[in-house]
């Protein structure tokens, strides 16, 4: 029974589609229709509301440390689950018919839960590499790639860290679009303009 109950709430939770919620609540425009077309606080960001960028990007990491700290009460041994689940369910919304976003702020979220030392240090590697760059997706695809290596470090919890690993190749493909456009110089900075 734990095991449906932690499925099903943090996969509800994971959908909640709060790059949506904002747009009602701060009176933006759709973010489907502008930018990278992604209800991702990056690209909210480029609407030059930056309430309702920031209110995006804390509600996205929320739902995925929220979910996690639920499983952490029903059952710890399933906190992987939790962790998958409340990441596909931000990918995979069934409130927008499962096309969602691309997990990093949510599975960022999940990770400071689980663990705020791997969490921090992913947080860290993304505001880094997003200081230096000034591109979202090249800050949060390093981050996930690495918070691999960081679990392995400090953490011999085989369940957590192959779902790390499956999550990974989920968000990789999530930013396929991305990784072209990084290769042909092409990608878009946060503010919306090219910078290379």
């Amino acid at each position: 029974m734990s095991v449906f109950v932690i499925i099903i709430v943090t996969y509800l939770i994971g959908s909640i589609p709060f790059g949506l919620v904002g747009k009602f609540f701060f009176k933006i425009q759709d973010p489907r229709t502008f930018g990278s077309k992604n209800i991702g606080a990056t690209n909210i960001l480029r609407s030059g509301n930056k309430k309702a960028a920031a209110f995006t990007l804390f509600f996205d990491m929320f739902k995925g440390f929220f979910g996690v700290l639920i499983a952490s009460y029903i059952e710890t041994d399933l906190i992987y689950l939790a962790i998958l689940a409340v990441v596909f369910g931000h990918i995979f919304p069934i409130y927008l018919l499962f096309k969602g976003g691309k997990g990093v702020a949510t599975f960022l979220g999940a990770l400071l839960s689980y663990s705020s030392v791997v969490g921090g240090l992913t947080l860290l590697t993304w505001i880094t590499i997003f200081y230096l760059t000034r591109k979202s997706s090249i800050a949060g695809i390093s981050a996930i790639v690495l918070s691999n290596f960081f679990l392995l470090l400090f953490y011999d919890n085989l369940p957590v860290n192959l779902s790390a690993l499956v999550l990974t190749t989920f968000i990789l493909f999530k930013h396929s679009e991305n990784i072209k456009r990084l290769l042909k110089k092409e990608e878009l900075s946060f503010e919306g303009r090219d910078k290379n």
